[in-house]
């Protein structure tokens, strides 16, 4: 959609008292933060933004095989999203992913010096592991972890479980992105959907092929089957569970369209039982997930 669109979708989010946005520097590279200058310009004393840093990018293009946490990068790249934000501070400042040239300690001690300074009032990490945790922690508290968790993706609550139980007395939340598979519990997607080549990676993505996206279909039918006789739509159930498991876990659905902003935030008033949760989850379990969720660069930077 155009920025227009953008932009009035996210006042009609702010509205519905929606008050955490969560963008990046490698969102279009700047684009995705610049369109969140002008939305939220007369509203940041109602929101609360996070941003990310730690991918490497030359003269604007993402440099796959590298990351950057060096603390030169991390300050360059924290004065660039204020500005971009239009904000005096981020809310969290989160590595996007780890550096393995930079010692989280050097990585956490510039995030402690930057919250120091008032430029950012927490900050997190993105797919790492307990051991990366404790060693970040000890220099700097980390505030929040990041990781991919759904019904397709659950060893991200595994390991977050592990991360969990070592971290309790410190870590306040667990942020699942991609709470709806990339839109594919949404139940929109089949396997003659098209992705945009020019600007949407899931056409690169092991799991949406088309061979992968009708075994996945499953799955999404035990979500519709499940959600159709309480009256729920599948993106729905599948943001209600993960919102009912636990008071710490905060998923951040995206969406382009207001339709989709309001079916989201009705799983916020969504309720189950444990009976139902257990009936759930056994349900999808029983079905194997098809394909990898990245590409096996991708997958190499991820912490197990």
């Amino acid at each position: 959609p155009d920025e227009k669109t953008c932009i009035r979708l996210i006042h009609e989010a702010i509205e519905r008292d929606v008050t955490l946005f969560d963008t990046a520097e490698s969102y279009g590279y700047h684009k995705n933060e610049k369109t969140g200058r002008r939305s939220l310009k007369g509203y940041t004393d109602r929101v609360f933004v996070s941003s990310k840093f730690g991918h490497k990018f030359v003269n604007g293009v993402q440099v796959k095989t590298e990351e950057d946490s060096t603390p030169t990068n991390i300050r360059r790249v924290c004065e660039n999203s204020l500005r971009n934000l239009g904000v005096e501070t981020l809310g969290i400042f989160y590595q996007h992913r780890v550096d393995p040239a930079t010692p989280i300690e050097v990585v956490a001690e510039t995030c402690g010096e930057l919250i120091r300074e008032g430029k950012i009032l927490h900050w997190g990490m993105c797919e790492v592991n307990a051991e990366t945790i404790r060693r970040a922690h000890k220099v700097c508290p980390v505030t929040a972890i990041q990781s991919e968790y759904h019904f397709m993706h659950r060893a991200g609550g595994r390991k977050t479980g592990r991360c969990w139980r070592f971290a309790r007395n410190w870590v306040s939340g667990f942020v699942p992105y991609s709470p709806l598979n990339r839109g594919f519990l949404g139940g929109m997607i089949n396997e003659y959907t098209r992705f945009d080549t020019a600007n949407d990676n899931r056409q690169t993505l092991p799991r949406f092929q088309p061979e992968a996206i009708r075994a996945n279909t499953r799955i999404v039918e035990v979500l519709n089957a499940f959600g159709r006789t309480r009256g729920i739509t599948t993106a729905q159930v599948a943001l209600a569970w993960l919102l009912n498991r636990r008071p710490f876990i905060v998923p951040i659905p995206g969406t382009t369209k207001l339709s989709h902003l309001e079916e989201n935030l009705r799983a916020c008033d969504i309720v189950f039982t444990s009976e139902e949760v257990t009936e759930l989850e056994k349900a999808v379990a029983a079905i194997p997930v098809v394909g990898s969720r990245y590409d096996a660069l991708q997958e190499s930077k991820i912490q197990k």
